[in-house]
């Protein structure tokens, strides 16, 4: 399940990335920076409540 995670961590990372500097292109970057942030954190809650509780252990946190 851990190296699933980091392979989408991983992915995840990189099309931000690409996508961040073709928009700050166009957008302020301050925008883009606070869109990803907010992204960043919904997509992070959503994956949270999705995980089953006993997968979850006090040490990944």
């Amino acid at each position: 399940m851990g190296a699933l995670l980091a392979l989408a961590s991983a992915a995840c990372y990189g099309l931000v990335d690409f996508a961040g500097g073709l928009l700050s292109r166009r957008v302020h970057f301050a925008v883009v920076t606070v869109l990803g942030q907010v992204s960043g954190l919904l997509l992070a809650l959503i994956a949270a409540l999705i995980m089953p509780s006993e997968a979850m252990r006090p040490w990944d946190l």
